[in-house]
């Protein structure tokens, strides 16, 4: 204070915030918003195999959303679905939109691995040509003589032993129903015609949600006013609800925080200019946490805004506090009053930076993101009010006693000496409720708790997987090997177990890459197998005579067949031929490591499925149980920084202020924290980690307004009012939050307000004894 110089810090201010506007106007004109799920997820603690294969694994369902038009017949289905994929195609959201499955594709594919028909046999054939030869050709004749037998013959000059045929359609495991070229499914009570999209973009901006969400309403509509039934499903919706949820919530949060300080604030001071000067430190404070964080993250996510909204009632307190002060003597002028209560803001701040660098500890970007962005803000806007409010507070007095003055006098004397007078009885009863509110918490660590979807988008979800299980699960396999013969060779044993547990009911379907492509041996094993089997045997030259293929013909068979001895499909020429479902399974080789996923649709036992994980090069992910696991590690590390932090602000203030006024202090956090907890458990709310990292906001609050009376003495009345003022317009904000539809979010708000109503009713008990002791009366008299 010896070297402020009001003009200077203000001109110093305005410099500031000169630079983050600048910089502002060139980040914000970017695409700066995130509102994926899994942006809000840690990459950096998966091993870099696994991360690479969720990330592959999750990138084709992202994109994905499926629809399904209902009707009693199935031509009114494939009518609504025909309608449908016109409005799809013109609202230009959509890369691809699939409803006729396009024949030329296969036709493709069949033509560029024919010429490898006797390098390529599926599994059942592999068995049953080293078995029983004579049963395929039994086969094959009822196969002709059935009515698809005309169909079959078309190749039958060319594929004698239909062999190609059944493997090229061995590369659908799931068979489906087409009518027209389109997929029709049924249930008892509908026909439904299946419509597949990828969006353009699987990081959809806000704008493109919105417009997804609108026309997922708008087709529904159309669809039952004709008198079908729409079902839609994919990542994009829940990721689009969500991010419709967290904007109401940020409309929500912020226009009720700034409605309710502009209440408080007027009925307090009854005048523009602090009213002005508080949305001042807010907006500045606000506008500099955006762009910081989008400077540093790239990308925020707006579930960051939801809690940055929730910053507009703690920026708010240095205002708060300064303002109030000026009600705590006559000849009050702004300078004196920044001297007076610059160490309490100053610790204040510290503490709340301590508490936010704690979220920052943490390996979530979305809970990195809330620390940067409310740490910067709260720290630009204890800048304005001590830089900015003593030049424009020059020459401003109140000339009155607001109402709420006297409230916050008479409760801040009457509430601790009642306090005293029943502190016995107040503390076992505290001590009780305390205990039995830890007893009943239970900790919740399930990553689906992030997100809150409505009812009929699970219903919908549910229904489409019912009707057509051919979306993968979360869960898969990673299988390694050290080449492509070893990766080929661990993949076999593990697809082989995993078709004994399909014939066991344990899933519906699985996709291996080796289900489709044998390896260079195994195709030259292929190859041997229909020699010995077949060829050299004599049987395919007899079956051949039997159907009336000439001698020439049969020769010409022989020979192709003797041509073809050498061929081999290599991995990277078959998956240009194959679908984009089975190409997004290969990982690729390096370092001396190849690596490809096997996707699993419609798991029904779990704990079958991780008994596999035990087979040499394969390993199990489940990305649920796994970052579920990673809640629950570091909730137990978020209990140790949270004691790290009430440690180091313990040191600080016994430092400071000795250590036991130290004590005294850190009573009123101490006591917040414990209530928060028992609250928690005897309301049945969610225990998390993220409820932890809201006890770290709950110690700084805590500290702060335990600071502020400690160091009150005779302006205690001051104080309590810019305490109390404080207490609520935080509880406006954070209390807002506790009504969130998102199961984290309100227990994060929820969390905070029972911590800061019981900060705020513990503080004046702070100082209660130097107040009101006999020997302080006399002095005074």
């Amino acid at each position: 204070m010896n070297v402020y110089h009001p003009r200077l810090s203000a001109g110093l201010w305005l410099a500031g915030m000169l630079v983050i506007g600048i910089l502002g106007g060139q980040a914000l004109t970017k695409d700066w918003l995130e509102t994926g799920f899994l942006a809000l997820l840690p990459t950096g603690e998966q091993q870099p195999d696994i991360a690479k294969a969720t990330r592959q694994h999750n990138q084709l369902s992202n994109r994905k959303v499926i629809w399904l038009a209902g009707a009693m017949t199935s031509g009114e289905a494939i009518a609504h679905a025909q309608k449908l994929k016109r409005q799809l195609e013109q609202s230009r959201l959509f890369s691809k939109v699939v409803l006729e499955f396009p024949q030329q594709h296969y036709i493709q594919q069949y033509r560029q691995l024919f010429p490898y028909r006797y390098q390529l046999l599926d599994t059942q054939m592999q068995a049953l040509l080293a078995a029983n030869p004579d049963q395929l050709i039994k086969q094959n004749l009822e196969i002709l003589n059935s009515p698809i037998g005309q169909m079959q013959a078309a190749d039958l000059e060319r594929d004698p032993s239909l062999l190609f045929g059944r493997y090229f359609s061995a590369q659908n495991p799931i068979k489906l129903n087409l009518e027209q070229g389109i997929v029709v499914l049924s249930d008892r009570q509908r026909f439904w015609a299946l419509l597949l999209t990828d969006l353009q973009d699987e990081r959809l901006q806000l704008d493109k949600l919105e417009t997804l969400s609108s026309l997922v309403d708008s087709a529904t509509g159309q669809v039952k006013a004709a008198g079908g039934e729409l079902l839609v499903s994919g990542m994009a919706l829940f990721t689009a609800h969500g991010a419709q949820s967290a904007k109401q919530e940020i409309s929500t949060v912020g226009v009720g925080s700034s409605l309710g300080i502009i209440v408080l604030l007027w009925a307090t001071f009854r005048s523009v200019r602090p009213l002005l000067l508080s949305s001042l430190a807010i907006g500045s404070g606000l506008l500099a946490a955006l762009v910081i964080s989008v400077l540093f993250f790239g990308k925020i996510h707006i579930l960051t805004l939801v809690f940055g909204a929730s910053l507009i009632g703690v920026a708010d307190d240095y205002a708060q506090h300064f303002l109030c002060d000026s009600f705590g003597e006559k000849d009050w002028n702004p300078r004196k009053g920044l001297k007076f209560i610059l160490p309490g803001l100053s610790l204040g701040l510290a503490s709340n930076l301590l508490s936010y660098a704690g979220l920052g500890f943490s390996p979530f970007p979305g809970l990195q993101e809330v620390a940067l962005f409310s740490a910067m803000g709260l720290l630009v806007a204890w800048l304005t009010v001590v830089l900015l409010f003593p030049l424009l507070l020059t020459g401003f007095t109140f000339d009155h006693q607001p109402g709420i003055l006297k409230l916050t006098s008479y409760w801040e004397q009457r509430w601790p000496l009642w306090v005293f007078k029943h502190r016995r009885s107040l503390s076992l009863l505290l001590a009780v409720f305390v205990a039995g509110g830890l007893w009943r918490l239970t900790p919740q660590d399930d990553v689906r708790l992030l997100q809150s979807p409505p009812a009929e988008l699970i219903r919908a979800a549910d229904k489409i997987r019912s009707l057509f299980p051919m979306s993968p699960d979360n869960q898969f396999f990673l299988v390694s090997g050290k080449d492509q013969a070893d990766w080929h060779q661990n993949e076999q044993r593990l697809l082989k177990r995993l078709d004994a547990m399909k014939q066991q009911k344990a899933l519906t379907a699985y996709e291996g890459l080796s289900n489709y492509w044998p390896d260079a041996d195994r195709q030259q094993q292929n190859y041997r197998l229909l020699k010995s089997a077949l060829y050299d045997s004599g049987l395919l030259e007899r079956y051949m005579t039997d159907l009336g293929f000439d001698r020439t013909t049969v020769q010409a068979e022989l020979k192709r067949f003797a041509q073809a001895e050498r061929n081999t499909v290599a991995l990277p020429e078959w998956l240009g031929t194959a679908d984009e479902t089975k190409q997004q399974l290969w990982l690729g080789c390096e370092q001396s490591r190849c690596q490809s996923t096997v996707a699993l649709i419609g798991i029904k036992d779990m704990n079958v499925l991780t008994a596999l994980q035990d087979l040499p090069g394969v390993t199990w992910v489940d990305q649920v149980e796994s970052v579920s696991s990673l809640f629950a590690r570091y909730r137990v590390r978020a209990g140790g920084l949270l004691l790290v932090a009430f440690c180091l602000a313990s040191l600080g203030l016994g430092l400071k202020f000795g250590w036991r006024n130290g004590a005294t202090i850190m009573s009123v956090p101490v006591a917040a924290l414990a209530v928060s907890l028992a609250m928690l458990g005897w309301f049945d709310q969610l225990f998390s980690l993220f409820n932890l990292f809201a006890l770290l906001l709950v110690l700084g609050i805590g500290v702060d307004y335990g600071l502020f009376f400690f160091m009150a003495g005779d302006r205690r009345a001051s104080t309590s009012l810019g305490v109390t003022l404080s207490a609520l317009t935080t509880l406006l904000a954070f209390g807002l939050l506790a009504i969130s539809s998102t199961e984290i979010v309100h227990a994060f708000g929820f969390t905070v307000t029972a911590g800061i109503v019981t900060a705020l009713l513990s503080a004046p008990l702070i100082g209660l004894k130097v107040v009101y002791s006999p020997r302080r009366h006399e002095e005074k008299t």
